[in-house]
């Protein structure tokens, strides 16, 4: 992932980091590279979990600004054009679970949610910061609301989501956890992340669109969600290697990122957050030309290498289904 062999072993001096292991604490770790927006990826020395160090970060509730989601004609557009990876997503849940209660953590806008509950499962959206507004219909309720709030009222489920959120999070097995608590008996977890030792981080390092930091605080790599879930009193039950939502973007937004000055000019399109409010009528007309013009080749491109990728288990995104573990206590 283009590590600099200089720094690749170094430990970290104490006053270097002002963040500890997210997972097991350890306050040493070895700097592995920089991201090219100058934050420091770190590989904790005990548990070899990597982190990104948030000296200087904002505070969270800037990095996630509410969606939007304005109706715009490129902003509808793009909306249906993605939406045959929300068909993949409601694929790898009908696999685990015909039918049933969901819970979507971190839902964003909801738009994955809504998808589920139309698709006729009872769904719970569960967002902090992004969801624009509350929703309740039927077999659909979308909640603004921190975990340790909203848990005492939202009953069991028989499959909780968590669709590239676990990545955000600074204390990602405390929160697996309490979902843990949430669970169905037979229920499952799915749980996607992108992966930090795909062929995607190692050819882009620092300017890879999935590293994102500060948002992006942990980098997991399937031995590190395993150990993460088996922390949480989870035991992995099923894997899918080839994700397109997330190997697709990651390909051609990493690849854009290197052209254009605007960073993440399509996902801004997409999530409609707000970002792109300053770019002028000319710098978006450009930014969207060249945008249109090198996406299809790029995708072309990137889609036999990233199959070839997943199947030796390098692709984009990590995605696994974990149930409660024998030794685990339901509470």
């Amino acid at each position: 992932m283009n590590v600099d062999p200089s720094i690749a072993t170094r430990s970290l001096a104490p006053d270097e980091s002002t963040r500890t292991c997210p997972s097991c604490g350890c306050a040493a770790g070895d700097l592995l590279l920089r991201s090219n927006n100058g934050y420091s990826i770190v590989r904790c020395s005990r548990c070899r979990l990597a982190f990104t160090d948030l000296s200087g970060a904002p505070s969270p509730s800037s990095l996630y600004p509410q969606f939007d989601q304005s109706d715009a004609l490129v902003q509808r557009l793009m909306r249906r054009c993605l939406g045959v990876f929300v068909r993949q997503r409601e694929s790898i849940v009908r696999d685990v679970k015909k039918r049933g209660r969901l819970l979507d953590f971190g839902c964003g806008n909801g738009g994955f949610a809504r998808w589920m509950a139309d698709a006729g499962y009872d769904v719970v959206g569960l967002e902090p910061f992004s969801l624009g507004h509350p929703v309740e219909r039927s077999h659909l309720l979308l909640i603004r609301e921190p975990l340790e709030s909203a848990k005492p009222r939202l009953g069991r489920f028989d499959v909780i989501t968590l669709w590239h959120v676990l990545e955000h999070l600074p204390r990602p097995v405390e929160v697996l956890r309490t979902l843990s608590q949430l669970l169905a008996p037979d229920g499952v977890m799915i749980v996607s992340v992108p992966n930090f030792l795909s062929w995607q981080s190692l050819f882009f390092g620092g300017g890879w669109f999935h590293l994102d930091p500060p948002r992006h605080i942990v980098h997991f790599e399937a031995r590190t969600l395993e150990n993460a879930l088996h922390e949480a009193g989870l035991r992995v039950d099923r894997r899918w290697n080839f994700l397109p939502e997330y190997g697709s973007s990651g390909w051609v937004q990493s690849s854009l990122n290197r052209l254009l000055p605007h960073q993440n000019y399509l996902y801004e399109i997409v999530k409609d957050r707000g970002a792109l409010k300053t770019l002028g009528v000319a710098q978006h007309a450009l930014h969207l030309a060249a945008s249109a013009v090198a996406s299809a080749p790029l995708l072309a491109l990137s889609t036999p290498v990233e199959l070839c990728a997943s199947a030796l288990h390098r692709g984009a995104a990590l995605t696994f289904a974990a149930v409660l573990g024998a030794d685990y206590d339901t509470l």
